[in-house]
């Protein structure tokens, strides 16, 4: 039975871009030709790769909007036989045809086809791959057909890349500086986590009520009788330091969150009283306000901790919480897994009214630092009463993290009760008063999320904490023999620019060598949550360059290269071990002490 050009061409885009493969077998067979279908001529372009030719010029990466045929993106591979290319086919029917008629196992499997995407869906895959790999400037081009059709679908497209890779680069920036926070955090609460309900046991805990999030902006203060009122009506949480100015006010939260990572926050906890609510805290969150709670805790896995989702064997989709850039986005999300389908926003001002940073209560940060961000800003922002408040970079990005939330939640009602706060786009503007006129009638006790926790007898299963014991000792005893692979990989990198010149045979036996003991390290379970984590930029700065070692045939080059890249690498983790071995051990002595009790 012969094989269909269709089946062939999967073949291979299984094993070289799955994603792809996957969207196509998921399309219904074409029997006819489809709107917007586009056919390549067969003649070369001379015209068209003129002017590829002056947009390319020494650039070593080209991304290629469409697909086509092949016949232009074949016309570019030869042109630069050297480069390496992103392609991105925006037209899924089209694909999908061009699959089927035409044997693309060339193109498909080309070496310098770096990655492929097909259809808008798969953009965000896409960019995440031109991020990890991409080195220094990269050429855009079009097939003619996008440029005279579609002429604004390229430009469209790199203003929406540069969006993503300037929140790529600085999500990068944040995970480097507060790594040996985020990975002790992370170890340090799996013992917590073990021994206390997530978010989704008490899912639909409160289905259809009102939720209230508290933030501490300036404006909270003219409201916080309001908050007070509210409190037998609605579910009151406070997100982050606004517990601070709730306890000053003698207002007990039904539910306190916690998102930050950072020590500072032994001062926003200082005060007993603020630890008296019950505690919803995420896997990354400061681990000693946590310990310093004790009982009437709830844990969150976030999405983007990849420490916890390995060793409590959860994948990032079932992760309750998805990153955002403001713990008023966890008390959001806290509230929507507790059922609540009207979420009211009080002292989320994102901006300075009034030159004031903070509600009075808020005290963590020292006042010259507060008083100085005031000053210091340069931007300004609407706010509900139709005037306008100097605000940063820094809540800008906050209110854009804020809006994009609310859109995911299109079932939720939001109001803005934020009395001189910035406007946010997906609320509608309330004052407090009025608010309290729409749950004056509901009801919900004042100790609510308390006598609910005291009703939950969780107790983990003793195979759940044999399975985290297992991971995290399996993890400590590899680095063991990892650290005497990196001394081998070291001494064989040492050896190898003089055995690319003088003795090529050995090199390469060398370099077969140091793949395979990298590739045993690398593929151990735990490598790529740990290392990633401690490492995010080195690691991300591996990622790009490790296309160019890869497919560089000079054995001199590649010599080179390896001793920068991954030599490099080899060094920057062999000085993070005994901060691992530390950490991992302290987790594992809190993980055998629940072991102990049960």
């Amino acid at each position: 039975m012969s094989v269909s050009y269709f089946q062939q061409n999967q073949i291979v885009l299984q094993k070289r871009f799955p994603h792809v493969a996957n969207k196509m077998d998921s399309l219904e067979m074409k029997v006819h030709v489809p709107a917007g279908y586009y056919f390549e001529p067969l003649e070369r372009d001379e015209l068209w790769l003129e002017a590829v030719r002056g947009s390319v010029d020494e650039q070593e990466i080209i991304f290629v909007y469409g697909f086509g045929q092949g016949v232009g993106l074949a016309d570019i591979m030869e042109m630069f036989p050297d480069r390496l290319l992103f392609v991105y086919e925006p037209n899924e029917e089209n694909f999908y045809n061009s699959l089927s008629e035409l044997d693309l196992e060339l193109i498909l499997e080309h070496p310098k086809l770096l990655f492929l995407s097909v259809g808008e869906s798969h953009l965000k895959v896409l960019f995440y791959s031109m991020c990890t790999h991409l080195r220094k400037e990269m050429a855009f081009v079009a097939l003619r057909y996008y440029l005279e059709n579609n002429p604004d679908s390229l430009r469209d497209l790199m203003e929406d890349f540069q969006k993503y890779s300037d929140n790529f680069y600085s999500n990068k920036l944040t995970q480097h500086s507060f790594r040996k926070d985020w990975v002790r955090n992370s170890l340090y609460h799996l013992a917590g986590m073990l021994t206390s309900p997530s978010i989704k046991e008490l899912y639909n805990s409160y289905e259809n009520m009102t939720a209230v999030i508290i933030a501490s902006g300036p404006s909270l203060q003219m409201d916080i009788e309001w908050v007070r009122r509210m409190k037998p009506h609605a579910l009151i949480i406070s997100a982050g330091s606004s517990i601070q100015a709730l306890v000053k006010n003698g207002i007990t939260p039904h539910l306190a969150t916690l998102l930050d990572g950072n020590a500072i926050n032994n001062k926003v906890f200082s005060n007993p009283d603020t630890l008296s609510a019950p505690f919803m805290y995420l896997s990354s969150s400061y681990y000693e306000i946590a310990d310093k709670k004790g009982r009437d805790k709830i844990h969150a896995t976030i999405q983007n901790d990849w420490i916890s989702q390995y060793y409590m064997g959860i994948s990032m989709h079932q992760a309750e919480i998805m990153p955002t850039s403001t713990v008023t986005g966890t008390a959001i999300q806290t509230a929507v897994w507790l059922g609540a389908k009207r979420i009211v926003l009080m002292g989320q001002d994102l901006s300075f009214p009034d030159d004031k940073y903070y509600s009075d209560g808020v005290g963590h940060f020292e006042k010259d630092f507060a008083e100085g961000e005031v000053k210091n800003s340069q931007h300004s922002i609407l706010n509900v009463q139709g005037t306008y408040n100097v605000t940063n970079p820094t809540f800008l990005k906050m209110k854009e993290g804020l809006e994009n939330l609310f859109e995911s939640l299109p079932t939720v009602e939001f109001i803005n009760s934020t009395r001189k706060g910035a406007v946010l786009e997906g609320t509608v503007w309330k004052p407090a008063e009025e608010v309290f006129k729409l749950i004056a009638t509901d009801n919900i006790g004042l100790n609510t999320v308390q006598d609910l926790l005291e009703k939950i007898d969780y107790q983990p299963s003793v195979d759940e904490v044999e399975s985290v014991k297992s991971k995290i000792s399996t993890t400590i005893n590899d680095l063991t023999w990892v650290k005497q692979d990196f001394k081998q990989l070291s001494k064989q990198l040492g050896k190898l620019r003089e055995l690319s010149r003088t003795n090529p045979a050995k090199c390469h036996r060398t370099i077969v060598d140091i793949e395979q003991i990298w590739g045993k390290i690398v593929n151990q379970p735990w490598f790529e949550p740990v290392i990633e984590t401690i490492l995010p930029l080195e690691i991300s700065d591996f990622d790009r360059e490790l296309p160019s070692v890869v497919s560089e045939k000079n054995l001199v080059r590649k010599s080179n290269l390896l001793n920068d890249t991954l030599g490099v690498l080899i060094k920057n983790i062999e000085d993070e071990v005994p901060f691992l071995e530390e950490v991992l051990g302290e987790a594992l002595r809190r993980i055998e002490a629940i072991s102990a009790i049960m």
